[in-house]
């Protein structure tokens, strides 16, 4: 990443092309993916665009796979003076406080009991920590904003104004 070119990125854009993308390539079980972007105005980052994309790939592809039958994964995009948040929630089993460090190890998956390991390498997260802090922001798992059960993915980068 250090020699990564950085330029001003819409994450916006970027969410809505992910999202139609994997619609396109169909969501098992019924899921269905909504972004809620709270913002009329550009969500502009300066960034490495493959990069960025990854991470928020990582974290759709995440939250589709702890999804039950029926899930609703919820994007949200906001902006607090100079720091733009992502936050990607699903209706999974969500993450025990205890573990919330632990995800973001190289190979590290919490899975429930019972499923197959088999596509995850535990690697996902771990990679989108290490493009996130690149960029000068953070990512954590918090609880879901609304208190129901499912995790809580969240993305804080520095913003840049839409020029």
């Amino acid at each position: 990443m250090s020699r990564a070119k950085f330029e001003p990125v819409d994450l916006g854009m970027m969410i809505m092309a992910l999202i139609a993308s994997r619609d396109a390539r169909g969501i098992e079980r019924g899921i269905r993916i909504w972004f809620d972007n709270k913002l009329a105005e550009p969500l502009i980052v300066l960034g490495e665009g493959g990069r960025l994309e990854r991470v928020l790939e990582n974290l759709i592809e995440n939250a589709v796979s702890f999804s039950p039958e029926g899930g609703v994964i919820t994007i949200t995009a906001s902006r607090d003076h100079d720091i733009l948040t992502v936050s990607v929630e699903d209706q999974g089993p969500g993450v025990p406080e205890s573990a919330r460090e632990q995800v973001f190890r190289r190979f590290q998956s919490l899975r429930p009991a019972g499923e197959a390991f088999g596509k995850h390498s535990g690697l996902g997260l771990a990679i989108a920590r290490t493009i996130v802090e690149a960029h000068q922001g953070t990512i954590n798992v918090e609880s879901r904003s609304d208190g129901a059960e499912g995790a809580r993915l969240v993305v804080r980068l520095p913003a840049r104004n839409a020029t």
